[in-house]
């Protein structure tokens, strides 16, 4: 259970972030959340597709890590076992957080004090003696600030994507090993629509910057492939 606190001097002062050295807590996590800076490099490793936020009409861009529910094929042995790490993962044990409840007010970083990343003994310190933040807390702050951007980006891309209806809902089937697998509950641009707007819809795209973010998505769904190429040779390593 996370402990998600502001981060301040006052309260952290004298914690320390260690090096991360397995990414066993996301063994289970089937999808990671993409923004559209990533796209290209996301791209080489996984699929890349939309996700419903639940209780909402938005959606969301995802890396597709597994073929079912609780499985992560880019996780050997607690380590991670791919080129590209999803932005968002390595950020932890740090956050943003709404500095107040109007938006106006803008995000602040926060802290997971339950991290096991968290210590008070080894690791890179978040302030200098005399109470300024350090290199390592700048550069955290810097990345994450960037990443904020990008998610606002990601948002509008998305949302354009929706005015256009340029999303549908996806079920793909595959069969692994010879048993029958079914991905549902993703969402892809469908390739007849975007052929079917109008030039001047196309232009406009085009002066939006949203073509490369849309034709990357698109090739990386052959990433597919990949994912059942790595559940094939899991499922027969652990009968052998």
């Amino acid at each position: 259970m996370a402990r998600i606190e502001p981060l301040n001097k006052q309260s952290h002062g004298n914690v320390k972030i260690k090096p991360s050295t397995d990414v066993k807590d996301i063994v289970t996590q089937s999808i990671l959340p993409l923004v559209v800076g990533e796209f290209s490099s996301a791209a080489i490793e996984f699929p890349i597709c939309f996700i419903k936020v639940p209780e909402s009409d938005e959606f969301s861009a995802v890396a597709l890590l597994g073929l079912e529910k609780g499985e992560n094929l880019f996780v050997r042995d607690e380590k991670w076992d791919a080129a590209y790490m999803p932005a968002r993962y390595t950020h932890k044990p740090f956050g943003l957080i709404k500095a107040g409840e109007d938006d106006q007010q803008g995000f602040q970083i926060a802290i997971d004090m339950d991290s096991e990343l968290v210590s008070e003994e080894d690791g890179r310190e978040l302030f200098n003696e005399d109470g300024s933040e350090s290199e390592f807390l700048e550069q955290q702050k810097k990345a994450m600030g960037s990443y904020l951007e990008q998610e606002q980006l990601t948002k509008a891309f998305i949302k354009e994507l929706q005015t256009r209806e340029l999303l549908v809902a996806k079920k793909i089937s595959l069969t692994v090993n010879g048993r029958k697998i079914d991905i549902d509950g993703i969402n892809i641009i469908d390739e007849e629509k975007l052929n079917a707007v109008s030039d001047e819809d196309f232009l406009d795209m085009r002066k939006r910057g949203m073509l490369p973010a849309i034709y990357t998505h698109m090739i990386s769904m052959r990433q597919v492939s990949g994912l059942i190429k790595r559940k094939t040779e899991r499922e027969v390593a652990a009968n052998a």
